[in-house]
């Protein structure tokens, strides 16, 4: 871990500059601003200069796994939370570390958040963990005084789950006012368990001041749209981020899809207020407005990120709109006080589904503008074809499968398999990470995903805890990849999108990374992501999120990018050690020089480094940081993506770590979804890691037991 240069975080503050107070130079929260545009107002860097960037410091922790987190500025202190529940504050122009507070707690968090204080109480740093909320001392990392009572922390299951639910936190608390505002992440598969109300709860002392059901009860506005399928009914959640207008007070949250994921016959209807954007009054939690993006959702298109806030000129009238993104790949511009269509939404056609019982919406949702940003839907004809080998894998993989052409919000089938495009990890926005945007020029920029990906639905005792109306998910998630890796598609297999806000087109579109495990093949031909992007004042636009490895080896080597915003050039770009799954940002130092810092993490490489990294235009002389940036991908066939089939906990052979992964791997979901493909031992300790991350319940030893169990029965074929 790098020292940097000792300092008090007293003597910081004193001697941060009066310009700092105006936070034009912060970057106060995880989308910067309750507004969430991450737009970041610093010029100095630009495409005409941006060649020069270099790395001038880096803040290594040891944890492995994906660190999706985007650090804090405030008042000349940068904040930043590990994936062992320690929170740091850190010199933001050295990386030298001012104060750190372990909980002891393992879990992943994309973003610390910050309360200024009212007067009494002073500035607090707010940290969340598993189903825990913390308030720190800004000043000392200390637990402030009052907060949470006797037990120094709230915890979010209170009232709302028990202690075995699958319950917890992704993402930091949206602070309004005195209110933190919140939400949980529920289980995906198995109708029944805890609601995923968003609440907020009091900065000061930790109590309880709102909730809002997110399932409508008796009487509620929008009540009647889940038949009987509303009681008990688990989710939809909030996990997400949020943002809030200011000026009127409402707060955006986005919501999840309906438990079961995929499988909706105990729910007929709509589902109300799953899939949906709702308006709140942040103060009271009062209804003022929803907008539905998927109708009776039955492909785990979830609303993931806080929409952007950003005012545009439409027709010569100013419209203050927001932005949500999809993971079905269709962005919705609404105007941000009623929630109605900028450019106007069609209900469309789609087809009807074949499962016993099942009642798909007929139609769903589709902007007029922006048109689709990704391929919705796949037939045999879009297999790729990059190399004769690819093609001849993907098909033959097609036909053994007997996967069928999908279009858009094709329903799940019995017996399946059936094929979803884009599938869960998203179209748009790397999953959570959301768009960009540009408020003095109305861009909208967000990165997209082109991959496929299938599961079974299969009939099971309607006593099985995963059941949903006599039937449970198979292999969810389950991705269709060619021999080295990528999506079994015709790429692109990603790209950056520039959308004019003002009049809804499309202003430039670019690949995004490449497919370098194919060599001069693979160039410019995108590559699978996840994370989001940063849009600046100086005319920029940063983006990590590739350099994945879903079989353990990478298709392309992680790099952070820069775009020219104004025509989608690639103006720069460094290599990383590994993927930064993480949005960047970028703040002025006290200094006066500008930075920008990114996370990257989750390299299946055992020398890879996860590490926070800042880079700055150098100074004469200023020494450069060393980022150990991974090899180029060698273009060596990986591990074929080899299907495992794993129904039941009784088909896993023995040997030790057996009992874990059948007590861990099943904690949220079926085994055939922990065991769905061979994976080498690297690639299975990235998966073990991450799931430990989101709450799955392992300690170090379990953890160890599961990876060399899975490793050595569940390897390369």
């Amino acid at each position: 871990m790098k020292k940097g240069v000792p300092i008090t975080l007293a003597a910081l503050l004193l001697t941060a500059p009066g310009a700092m107070a105006d936070g034009a130079h912060d970057w106060t929260s995880w989308g910067n601003g309750l507004s969430s545009d991450h737009f970041a107002p610093a010029d100095q860097i630009t495409p005409e200069n941006v060649a020069g960037l270099k790395p001038v410091w880096k803040f290594v922790i040891v944890q492995k796994g994906a660190w999706e987190v985007t650090p804090l500025v405030v008042d000349g202190v940068m904040y930043v939370q590990d994936m062992q529940g320690t929170a740091y504050a850190l010199d933001p122009e050295t990386g030298g570390q001012l104060w750190r507070h372990a909980t002891g707690l393992r879990g992943k968090m994309r973003a610390l958040a910050f309360w200024r204080g009212d007067g009494t109480h002073g500035a607090r740093v707010v940290m969340a963990v598993q189903t825990r909320i913390y308030a720190l001392d800004a000043g000392t990392g200390k637990p402030a005084a009052g907060f949470g009572g006797d037990k120094g922390y709230i915890d979010i299951r209170d009232g709302f789950a028990g202690p075995k639910d699958r319950y917890g936190l992704s993402s930091p608390p949206t602070i309004y006012r005195n209110l933190l505002i919140t939400g949980p992440s529920t289980q995906e598969f198995g109708a029944h368990g805890p609601p995923g109300d968003p609440r907020a709860y009091d900065a000061v002392t930790g109590k309880l001041v709102w909730r809002f059901h997110t399932v409508p009860r008796p009487g509620e506005r929008n009540f009647g749209t889940w038949g009987d399928g509303w009681k008990n009914r688990s989710g939809p959640s909030a996990w997400g981020t949020m943002s809030v207008d200011e000026k009127t007070g409402l707060v955006f949250v986005p919501t999840g899809n309906p438990a079961d994921s995929f499988i909706g016959v105990d729910r007929p209807g709509d589902n109300l207020y799953a899939n949906s954007i709702i308006a709140l009054d942040a103060m009271t939690g009062a209804y003022r407005w929803h907008f539905q993006t998927v109708h009776h959702d039955l492909f785990d298109y979830d609303n993931a990120t806080a929409p952007a806030l950003i005012d545009l000129t439409v027709q010569g009238k100013k419209v203050p709109a927001l932005v949500a993104v999809t993971k079905q790949g269709l962005m919705f511009i609404l105007d941000r006080r009623t929630g109605k269509p900028v450019f106007g939404v069609e209900e469309r056609p789609v087809p009807a589904s074949t499962l016993p019982g099942e009642q798909a919406s007929p139609t769903q949702p589709f902007p007029i503008k922006p048109p689709p940003l990704v391929k919705m839907g796949m037939t045999k004809g879009d297999i790729t074809t990059i190399t004769k080998e690819a093609h001849d894998f993907c098909t033959a993989e097609w036909d053994r499968l007997g996967l069928k052409d999908s279009p858009p919000f094709t329903p799940p089938r019995l017996g399946g398999p059936n094929l979803f495009l884009p599938g869960n990890t998203g179209g748009l926005g790397g999953a959570w990470g959301g768009a960009s945007v540009n408020p003095k020029t109305g861009t909208i920029f967000v990165n997209t995903n082109n991959l496929p990906a299938y599961s079974y639905i299969v009939k099971v005792d309607a006593n099985d805890p995963l059941s949903a109306g006599g039937y449970k998910v198979d292999k969810a998630y389950t991705k269709l990849l060619d021999p080295k890796g990528l999506p079994c598609l015709q790429p692109p297999y990603a790209e950056m999108v520039a959308i004019e806000g003002n009049s809804g087109d499309i202003l430039w579109r670019r690949p995004l990374g490449s497919a370098e495990v194919y060599g001069d093949l693979g160039k410019d031909k995108g590559s699978p992501n996840l994370g989001g992007s940063l849009a600046t004042g100086g005319g920029l636009v940063f983006i990590g999120a590739t350099g994945l490895g879903y079989l353990g080896a990478a298709v392309d080597q992680p790099v952070l990018r820069a775009y020219d915003a104004r025509n989608g050039r690639e103006v720069w770009s460094a290599r990383l050690s590994s993927p930064a799954e993480a949005n960047p940002m970028s703040f002025v130092g006290k200094s006066g020089r500008q930075y920008v810092v990114v996370a990257s993490s989750g390299a299946a490489r055992p020398d890879a480094e996860t590490a926070l990294i800042a880079f700055a235009l150098p100074r004469p002389g200023e020494k450069i940081v060393d980022l150990n940036p991974a090899p180029l991908p060698s273009g060596e066939a990986m591990v074929a993506p080899v299907p495992v089939t794993v129904k039941t906990v009784d088909d896993l052979p023995q040997g030790p770590g057996r009992a874990d992964v059948a007590r861990v791997c099943t904690s949220c979901h079926a085994i055939g979804t922990a065991i769905s493909q061979h994976r080498d031992a690297a690639a299975w300790g990235r998966v073990v890691e991450d799931m430990r991350a989101r709450g799955a319940p392992a300690d170090d030893t379990a953890a160890a037991r599961i990876g060399d169990y899975l490793a050595a029965h569940y390897g390369p074929p």
